[in-house]
């Protein structure tokens, strides 16, 4: 119901970690610690301008931060915001 629904899918929150790791994302599971992939604050707040301007308002540098693994980003950012 949502009329500012995130664009975001698992599919493309991982194919983007993966783009910006310089890795294939068949590499990116959801158990993927992606500090173990080198993934830096530089990369990380990369990723979070592309996923806020997919419309992903809870994209949160110290939220993703906090829990550096794809499934706990994939749960946070394709959730719908409660109202």
């Amino acid at each position: 119901m949502g009329t500012s629904a995130s664009t975001l899918t698992r599919d493309r929150i991982i194919g983007d970690i993966a783009e910006i790791l310089q890795v294939d994302s068949s590499e990116i599971a959801d158990d993927t610690n992606v500090l173990d992939f080198g993934l830096d604050s530089v990369r990380l707040m990369s990723l979070i301008e592309r996923w806020r301007a997919a419309g992903a308002e809870k994209a949160d540098l110290v939220a993703l931060a906090s829990d550096p693994v794809v499934g706990a980003w994939v749960r946070e950012l394709t959730e719908e915001a409660s109202a």
